[in-house]
């Protein structure tokens, strides 16, 4: 096995607890612990079985046989025979809102001080050699497991190590909060986790041996082992000791109490919560036989019996199960040093260095430092101290001493508590005296019989029989029960000392039960009993709203009900506690009077409630940031915080209880500069505010240039409460943030303008680059169109490779006219412009416009007939129908496509369907974004931005593009519009039948700037056998006489465009020709100027057949005519 194997689960063990405890006080964690918040309680009562009762019991009972069993038996016995007794405790507990053990003691024997510091030294003497005792465990199975580890590091430091990492998780997680009652649900979730790991561990150990010796071992030398190590005679003197001891210690161990009564979070004991504790140890008891057994029989001879959990897995080569008994017991060990050292560390601030250390600042009313922090910090050095004497412990202690012997000896050191606990509960006359007297003289002689004995010293030997363990415990435990019974005896109690007698033998004055019905008092006395604590008017209120809720009348003769009980018990509650309360109705009920313990008790408690509020109070106000000042109804102060004093720079003699609050406005307003003669006013002006107690509002900026925000609120007293808070960081970083809006802003504006600029250059660019290439495009497409010609059909290759050209311009037009729509659409330079328009003929331009492409491809371009109108941009509609018509076209190979609407309630569904290839789902959202092409897609087949277009003019249409397509099954985009009425009824042509062009004659004038593209337009029309008359520029046109048919260029020289120059030569003529567009720009302009004109419009670089189809078309009349 690796040397590192080890180290490293215990780090990752380690952090897991680590991460436990952190996630404590998340929601889902605190949602989990109030779910199985009793069997979690039980399991961390589980935090009893330390290293002792993991790895020692198994090494007792070797040595000793049913000596073992004591440890495991005692605390079975105190819950399942005396849970009555322990739910008493933890209910009193509670109710008196102990801290701990020590804190438990101090509030039963008169609240002393004494009996809480002796308490916390004795529980700290008895602590250390159990801490130490874990330390020691971890040490030695470390040893056993890995002992080249061991040798490399060092024992001593593999120790330190231990003991470091657990101070920084006790320091972490149990000092977090100031206040010591309530839950810590980190650390009890950790701690219940490991004892989860502790019996996990135990459980597969002796798994592991039943199997060894099953398998090994004849069943009669099992037997007879068993019967040798286990005999009736070795229940004896030590083993009846030993489990009475172990019963209470249950109870009196400092990390038992702080487990059961102040990490409790209900004060019952019951289901889980109270049987989960003794079933756990019943079961740990039980596997401790098998693997004793094993260990005798198949174990190495030369092994420590305290070590058979780690020797027996070990010596069959179970590296795996030795080391989860390792993690085991190392859950043993950390989880009683964890708790442990915050229960003392609890015990030790508050009980022993807390009274010293702020003694002196109590007394002189020194509340200028907050005490919270400095508590916290005191804590965790205490965790630390202890740790640190753990480990000097385990450097002191004899090195043969057994984990069982350390441990039997902290448990009597616990077992001092025992008269004082047990006797506390049942017996009046027990008090201050006779505590600390027993704790005394049986602290003594633990110490001196059983605790320095360890370290080698022996002054005392054993009187009772030959046992000095059992010796020392009697003798101990026998000097403190005669010393508290004679000294109580010998004392006067105190009345503080009656007064908690009451409240813990008698648990908060009993209950009320259902008896109290049964009583002879009427309403009158609960009337009487309630003014004298909250007054008529308020008792006349509580009553009348009974009234109205139970319909009873509650008059003076009347017996009272359980809703006039339960109301005067609490209101009243609210004034002197509920456990006074319930002892007040309780004596009203029965009719006999209050006794004095139980007066005072009622006032200790008042009065611990109102000094506990002021304490609060003044915590509270010291804690903040603010300035607070209170002033009474006579407008004298009586409360502040030092913020406010130092606000203000005040002379120590000024501020002070009573002092007349005029008196430090003015002080405030001469600090100002505030004239003498206006001092006065302004004095009388805020003395007016309190005494109306007018709440006010206001900001003033002092001398060193600090502005102070100041409110004033009326207290319900008559007082007045003002708070001043320093508000010039917030002044100073508004101010600052105003002109880093303001520089930001300036940079926005600038940034903006710069962006409109750079996109109106950028779509000013692409057009005018887009009409300067498409020129020689145009030229080239219908140059290659003419020699297409020329060739004839003889030459079929080269009119193929003409015919590539041709496609490559063409691809080349569709990237220009692309890139600048999107330019176009993302400058903002679109403009919806609405107008109706019946959905039919939109259909039907845009199915005109691809049918030769598709009947190219074989495949059936349809159109649904509508009657359906829309009123939006007719143009950008089309541009979207174009767009997706096109991709249909293109990624179609065979089949139908068909353009249609549905009607959609008042919207209608526009539809494209092809029976393509289909695109998979996880490209639906892709194909919409620019330069998008499927895999497998060809150069031919678009560039990608077809799509990005349509969403863009989607947008601007508001609506949206969806897609329904699937691989091999075709694709469907639509998009929804809402309808309009018809305004006009749809005209349609009728087809024309005559063939295009069938004739080519006629006088054609052609007129571009571009000469290539004038050139390639004259060549192709004088092909198809019509006369040619060509200019550059219309003004060089030397013609009188119309043409049949004007092809114009849009963009001529100096600025002329083509509709204008047509109008010109138009009115030369006498008449207006027919005439086609040709132009490079897809714009509005050019749509409204081919309107003006009259004119068919071709985009260039224009195909030859479409030339050639729109002059056919326009010169067909003409034709007829002649004909």
């Amino acid at each position: 096995m690796s040397v590192w194997i080890v180290p490293l689960v215990a780090l990752a063990y380690a952090a897991l607890l680590f991460r436990v405890a952190d996630a404590g006080d998340r929601p889902e964690t605190i949602r989990f612990a109030e779910r199985y918040a009793r069997p979690i309680f039980g399991l961390s009562l589980c935090v009893y079985c330390t290293s002792w009762t993991f790895y020692g019991a198994v090494g007792t009972a070797t040595a000793s046989g049913l000596q073992f069993l004591p440890i495991y038996l005692g605390p079975v016995i105190m819950f399942a025979l005396f849970g009555r007794f322990v739910q008493r405790m933890l209910q009193t507990g509670k109710a008196q809102h102990s801290t701990s053990i020590a804190d438990f003691l101090s509030a039963r024997y008169g609240k002393s001080a004494w009996v809480a510091a002796l308490v916390t030294v004795i529980a700290l003497f008895g602590a250390l050699p159990y801490m130490a005792l874990q330390l020691k465990s971890v040490s030695q199975t470390l040893s056993a497991l890995s002992p080249e580890l061991s040798e490399a590091l060092g024992r001593d430091n593999v120790v330190l190590l231990v003991g470091a990492a657990m101070a920084a998780f006790a320091v972490l997680f149990g000092t977090g909060r100031l206040e010591l009652t309530g839950q810590n649900r980190g650390v009890v979730l950790a701690i219940a986790l490991e004892a989860v790991v502790k019996v996990v561990a135990l459980g597969a150990v002796a798994l592991f041996a039943v199997v060894l010796l099953s398998g090994n071992v004849p069943v009669d030398r099992i037997a007879g082992t068993a019967a040798e190590s286990f005999s009736a005679s070795q229940i004896d003197t030590r083993f009846l000791v030993m489990t009475a001891v172990s019963a209470i210690a249950i109870l009196c161990l400092p990390r038992q109490f702080h487990m059961l009564v102040v990490e409790a979070t209900s004060d019952r004991l019951e289901g889980s919560a109270r049987w989960l504790l003794p079933i756990y140890l019943l079961a740990i008891s039980a596997a401790v036989v098998p693997v004793m057994l094993a260990g005798k029989l198949l174990g190495p001879g030369d092994a420590s019996p305290d070590m058979l959990m780690i020797a027996l897995p070990l010596a069959f080569d179970a590296h795996w199960l030795a080391i989860l008994a390792f993690i085991g017991g190392l859950s043993a060990s950390t989880g009683m040093i964890i708790v442990t050292s915050i229960a003392l560390s609890a015990m030790i601030t508050n009980d022993l260095l807390v009274p010293a250390l702020f003694r002196d600042q109590m007394r002189q009313r020194d509340t200028r430092q907050p005490v919270g922090q400095a508590l916290i910090n005191i804590r965790r050095a205490t965790i630390a101290g202890l740790i640190v004497f753990s480990l000097l412990y385990v450097r002191s202690v004899d090195r043969d001493a057994t984990l069982a012997g350390l441990g039997e000896i902290a448990f009597a050191g616990a077992a001092q508590f025992a008269p004082g606990l047990l006797l506390g509960f049942f017996w009046r006359k027990a008090n201050r005296a006779g505590m600390i007297a027993g704790l005394v003289a049986g602290f003594a002689l633990w110490l001196l019989l059983l605790g320095l004995p360890v370290f080698g010293f022996d002054f005392v030997p054993p009187v009772v029989g030959s046992d000095p363990l059992v010796s020392g415990i009697l003798i101990s435990l026998a000097a403190n029960l005669s010393m508290f019974v004679l000294f109580s005896l010998a004392s006067e109690p105190a009345l503080i000392d009656r007064v908690q007698a009451v409240a813990f033998i008698d648990r908060g004055h009993a209950d009320l039960g259902s008896s109290r019905l049964a009583t002879r008092t009427r309403v009158a006395d609960f009337r009487l009993l309630l003014e004298q604590f909250v007054g008529e008017a308020r008792t006349r209120e509580a009553i009348n709203r009974l009234r109205l809720t139970t319909g009873q009348s509650y008059s003076d003769a009347e017996a009272p009900d359980e809703a006039l009980i339960d109301t005067a018990e609490t209101m009243i509650s609210a004034i002197i506690g509920s456990s006074s309360a319930r002892a007040l109705i309780q004596s009203t009920l029965e009719g006999d009077p209050v006794s004095l313990e139980q007066v005072v008790a009622m006032f200790d408690e008042t009065s611990q409630r109102l000094l506990f509020g002021a304490e609060l109070l003044q915590i509270a106000i010291e804690n903040i940031d603010q300035g607070v000042s209170v002033v009474d109804g006579d407008q004298k102060l009586v409360a502040w915080n030092s913020r406010y004093v130092g606000m203000f720079d005040y002379p120590p003699d000024l501020v002070e209880v009573g002092r007349p609050i005029a008196d430090l406005l003015g002080y405030n307003m001469r600090q100002l500069g505030v004239p003498e003669d206006q001092v006065q006013n302004g004095i009388a002006a805020r003395l007016t505010h309190l005494r109306n107690g007018t709440r006010h509002s206001t900001e003033r900026e002092l001398r060193d240039g600090r502005v102070l925000r100041i409110l004033g609120n009326p207290a319900p007293n008559g007082g007045y409460v003002t708070s001043y808070t320093d508000i010039t960081a917030d002044r100073k970083a508004e101010q600052a943030l105003e002109a880093k809006v303001q520089e930001r802003t300036e940079q926005l504006v600038e940034t903006n303008a710069a962006l409109e600029a750079a996109t109106q250059s950028k779509t000013r660019f692409l057009a005018a680059a887009s009409h300067d290439l498409v020129q020689p495009m145009n030229a080239a497409r219908l140059f290659a169109g003419a020699l297409a010609e020329e060739l004839g059909d003889e030459k079929r290759g080269q009119r193929a490779l003409l015919g590539q050209i041709d496609r490559s311009i063409e691809t080349a037009d569709r990237l220009l006219r692309a890139l600048l729509d999107i330019s176009r659409l993302d400058g903002g330079k679109m403009k919806v412009e609405a107008q109706g328009f019946a959905l039919d003929l939109a259909f039907e331009e845009v199915a005109n416009e691809f049918a030769m492409q598709a009947n190219s491809k074989g495949l059936d371009l349809r159109v649904q007939p509508c009657s359906l109108w829309l009123e939006t941009d007719r143009g950008l509609f089309i541009s979207i129908l174009q767009n997706l018509v096109t991709n249909a076209v293109r990624y179609s190979d065979a089949g139908r496509i068909l353009v249609g609407a549905k009607r959609r309630g008042p919207d209608v569904q526009i539809c494209v369907i092809d029976q393509g290839r289909g695109i998979p789902a996880s490209e639906h959202r892709r194909i919409f974004e620019e330069f998008t092409r499927l895999p497998g897609s060809n150069r031919d087949e678009g560039l990608g931005l077809g799509l990005a277009i349509v969403q863009r003019i989607a947008a601007m249409l508001d609506t949206s593009v969806t897609l329904s397509s699937e691989p091999g099954r075709g694709s469907c985009f639509s998009f929804t519009m809402p309808t309009v009425e018809p305004s006009l009824p749809v005209r349609r042509a009728p087809p024309d039948k005559a063939a295009i062009a069938t004739t080519s004659t006629g006088h054609i004038v052609c007129i571009d700037n571009d000469a290539d593209s004038l050139d390639a337009v004259e060549r192709l029309l004088v092909r198809w056998g019509y006369s040619v008359t060509s200019a550059t520029d219309p003004a060089n046109l030397a013609m009188d006489e119309p043409p049949d048919l004007v092809v114009m260029d849009y963009r001529l020289d100096d600025g002329l465009t083509g509709d204008r120059a047509l109008e010109n030569l138009n009115e030369r003529w006498g008449c207006k020709p027919p005439s086609i567009l040709l132009t490079a720009e897809d714009t509005a302009d050019t749509k409204a100027a081919a309107d003006r004109m009259q004119a068919t419009r071709l985009l260039k670089p224009v195909s030859p057949p479409a030339l050639r189809a729109a002059v056919g078309a326009l010169l067909k009349p003409r034709v007829r005519a002649e004909g």
